[in-house]
C-alpha cells in the first residue's frame, strides 16, 4: 500500500502543478509536467493496489487471514487475493521443527537430575488461525517448553535416578505421551516417536557413587572368575587322583590274580636293555631272585594257559 500512497501523493502534486501554471509567465508551461505526474500517480496508484490484493503463501507454511486485525480463516500455499487495506496476512510454519531444551527435576530418592530433550513437532495445519488467536506466534515458549519442563518433573519423580538409566527406554515413552497429551490440548502435534532423550546429567556425588560401584561390580566379577578357575583345578585334581587310585586298585587287583613274580616280572621285562639282572642278598647270602628263571615261569605258564 505504500506505492499506492505515494501515487496518490503524485496525483494531488499535479494538480498543485496545474494551478500554479496558471500564475507563472507563459513562457513557462507547467501543464505537461503535471499530466506527466497525475499519469505516474494513477499507475502507482493501480500498481499499489494489484500488489496489496496479491498474496503468495510459500511452501511449507499457511497464512492466518486477518480482517481488520482479527484472524477469520487461513489461506493454503500458492497465490491469493485479498482486500487492501481490508484483510492482511500473517505466514505461520506448518513443517515439523525441532525444539531442544533442559529440564531439571528431582527424582524419587531426591537426586537432581538435568535431563536435555530434543522435541519434533508442527502445528496443525488446519487449526493455524486458532492457535495464532488463543497463543500467538510464539507458541514455541508459552506452550511447548512449559509442557516439556511438566512432564519430565511428573515422570522423573517416579523414578530412582539408577533406575532412570537403566529404563530409559520406558522414561522416554511416558515423558512423549505426557508431552503430547499436553500438546493436544493447543493443536500442537508431536511428531510419532518425535522425543529424544539425549543425556541424563547428575550431580558429580552420585556419578563418584556409580563409579565406585560400577568397579565394585567389576572386581567382584574377578573375584567370581578367580573362584570357579580355583574350583575347576580342584575337579581337575579330584579326577586325577582317582584315576590314580582306580589304577593302584586295578594293578592291586592283578597282582593278587596272577601273581607279584609275574606283575615285576613283566615291568622288568618292558623296561629291559638287553642285559639280565639279579639280586644278591647282604653279606654274600646269595641271590634272591634271578630274572630267568622268571621268565622260564612264566614261559610255562603261558604255555600252559595256552593249551
Amino acid at each position: 500500500m505504500f506505492i499506492a500512497g505515494l501515487g496518490f501523493v503524485i496525483i494531488v502534486l499535479s494538480f498543485v502543478l496545474k494551478g500554479l501554471n496558471n500564475q507563472t509567465p507563459e513562457h513557462i508551461n507547467l501543464n505537461a509536467a503535471a499530466w506527466t505526474a497525475r499519469v505516474v500517480g494513477a499507475l502507482m496508484v493501480l500498481g499499489g493496489i494489484l500488489a496489496a490484493s496479491i498474496v503468495i503463501v510459500p511452501a511449507g507454511n499457511k497464512a492466518v487471514l486477518l480482517r481488520f486485525g482479527a484472524a477469520i480463516g487461513s489461506l493454503d500455499e500458492g497465490i491469493h487475493l485479498i482486500t487492501p487495506g481490508v484483510d492482511s496476512t500473517l505466514l505461520m510454519e506448518i513443517r515439523t521443527r525441532k525444539e531442544e531444551s533442559k529440564a531439571t527435576a528431582a527424582s524419587r530418592d531426591l537426586q537432581t537430575v538435568t535431563t536435555s530433550l530434543a522435541l519434533n513437532f508442527h502445528v496443525d495445519p488446519v487449526k493455524v488461525a486458532k492457535i495464532y488467536r488463543n497463543v500467538g506466534t510464539e507458541y514455541t515458549s508459552r506452550i511447548i517448553d512449559p509442557a516439556v519442563q511438566e512432564s519430565v518433573k511428573t515422570v522423573t519423580a517416579k523414578y530412582t535416578a539408577e533406575e532412570l538409566i537403566k529404563n530409559r527406554s520406558q522414561v522416554k515413552a511416558e515423558v512423549e505421551q505426557d508431552i503430547t497429551s499436553r500438546l493436544k490440548a493447543y493443536d500442537i502435534l508431536v511428531e510419532p516417536s518425535g522425543l529424544s532423550i539425549t543425556n541424563f546429567d547428575f550431580s558429580p556425588e552420585f556419578n563418584k557413587a556409580i563409579e565406585q560401584k560400577q568397579v565394585a561390580q567389576q572386581e567382584a566379577e574377578k573375584q567370581k572368575y578367580v573362584l570357579q578357575q580355583a574350583e575347576l583345578q580342584k575337579q581337575t585334581e579330584v579326577t586325577k587322583a582317582e584315576g590314580t587310585a582306580q589304577a593302584a586298585k586295578l594293578n592291586a587287583e592283578s597282582l593278587r590274580a596272577q601273581g607279584s613274580s609275574l606283575v615285576i616280572a613283566r615291568e622288568w621285562i618292558e623296561k629291559w636293555d638287553g642285559h639280565l639282572p639279579s639280586v644278591y642278598g647282604s653279606g654274600g647270602g646269595g641271590m634272591i631272585f634271578d630274572l630267568s628263571s622268571l621268565m622260564k615261569e612264566g614261559g610255562v605258564q603261558a604255555g600252559s594257559s595256552g593249551r
